[in-house]
């Protein structure tokens, strides 16, 4: 429930920046990497502070586990949007959605099981 909270409400952000951007006319692999920066924020302060904070993981060892984490999922996110860009079957927006789904759901698993992992699961 924690994750799901932490985890939407950095998926809210990003997706509202995109959005935003989108309409903007920035370029949808910009401004979905803007996005993500501002999401990164984010879930990392969320993931921390609230979801893995029993974890007892300290933010020295967490931060740069959940930046790889965070980097595996956008440029995942990033090569899923470029291929729904360039297939033309979804509107930027749409493909935006789909593809931050997809990085958001497969990053709940690294930074549960690595990233924010407590001392005994660090090995």
């Amino acid at each position: 429930m924690r994750f799901a909270l932490t985890g939407g409400a950095a998926t809210l952000a990003h997706l509202a920046v995109a959005m935003l951007l989108i309409q903007l006319d920035v370029q949808p692999l910009v401004g979905n990497a803007v996005a993500f920066a501002i999401a990164f924020l984010v879930s990392f302060l969320g993931h921390h502070l609230f979801t893995f904070a029993g974890h007892g993981a300290a933010a020295s060892r967490t931060l740069p586990r959940f930046t790889v984490v965070a980097g595996v999922g956008f440029l995942g996110n990033e090569i899923l949007l470029f291929l729904l860009l360039n297939t033309g079957a979804l509107a930027p927006e749409a493909a935006v959605v789909l593809s931050t789904g997809c990085a958001a759901a497969s990053t709940f698993m690294l930074s549960r099981r690595w990233a924010f992992a407590g001392s005994a699961r660090m090995q």
